[in-house]
């Protein structure tokens, strides 16, 4: 039985892709989750425990993957996790929370994202922006350095 979960957190550590002898691409980085709270005391948002997983990814996703992220971005992740022990060099126990991702992308909440559809795997450079973005509002930063709001329409003629 797997034990499936889907987390929100920021990459914690520069994305590292790496292609085994029989040329399976396989992504590997950190994650970090925290949980912020309101301190019914004083009011502030205080930060919780972090927890730290090891993520991986396979195949596509690896390299989709590590063409989209970088190291600070909010992510959210849906995969596999597995509980591992482990023993230290100094002879003391560990334990690691791994992830298989199954599914990964950008928390919106802290930004924006343009979609990029990959047409064929055997291509790397066969790509194409998602035209859905098209006709969608975006902020446009002005020169006093307000964000307003603008809007992309496009004429389908």
């Amino acid at each position: 039985m797997a034990d499936l979960l889907t987390i929100r957190g920021i990459v914690g550590t520069e994305p590292q892709l790496s292609i085994t002898p029989k040329g399976l691409s396989v992504l590997k980085f950190r994650v970090a989750t925290h949980e912020r709270k309101r301190d019914g005391e004083t009011g502030q948002w205080v930060d919780g425990g972090t927890s730290w997983y090891s993520v991986s990814a396979f195949r596509s996703l690896a390299e989709n993957v590590m063409e989209s992220i970088a190291q600070g971005d909010h992510l959210v992740i849906f995969g596999k996790l597995q509980i591992r022990q482990f023993d230290r060099p100094d002879g003391t126990r560990g334990t690691s929370a791994d992830i298989e991702a199954y599914s990964l992308g950008h928390d919106l909440r802290f930004g924006t994202s343009l979609f990029t559809k990959v047409r064929n795997e055997n291509s790397d450079g066969d790509r194409m922006t998602h035209s859905s973005a098209a006709g969608r509002s975006r902020s446009v930063e002005q020169s006093s350095g307000e964000n307003v709001w603008a809007s992309e329409e496009t004429d389908a003629a």
